[in-house]
């Protein structure tokens, strides 16, 4: 599968985009698309809540019950463990899994800073 990078928006394929599609999917909220509201993950509603150990574990299920929705088009990769770490600027998420036929690891970064302008 072909994309672009969201920042760079150069091609993409192979295990850089699938890293970009786990990415999209895991900040963006159901209902956060006009045409697809049932696209994203419900892991954006725990980033305003305290980051207890429990919240975190709530997180992780979360982000697991994102690859098993039809919409997301995650089914190529079958997730085997994801584990939520605190960060000074959010958190990120690491995930382990299978996916064309190999173990892989990698993380995706759900940063909470304020934006920053551009005016």
């Amino acid at each position: 599968m072909i994309g672009i990078d969201r920042k760079t928006g150069r091609r993409i394929e192979g295990f850089d985009q699938l890293v970009s599609r786990i990415t999209q999917v895991m900040t963006t909220p159901k209902v956060g698309r006009a045409k697809r509201p049932t696209f994203g993950s419900e892991v954006r509603q725990y980033m305003g809540a305290n980051m207890t150990d429990s919240m975190l574990i709530r997180l992780q299920a979360a982000a697991i019950a994102a690859f098993y929705e039809p919409i997301n088009g995650l089914t190529d990769f079958v997730p085997s463990r994801c584990v939520a770490k605190r960060l000074t600027n959010g958190l990120a998420l690491y995930f382990e899994g299978q996916w064309n036929g190999q173990t892989i690891k990698f993380e995706v970064p759900l940063d909470v800073s304020p934006s920053k302008s551009t005016a």
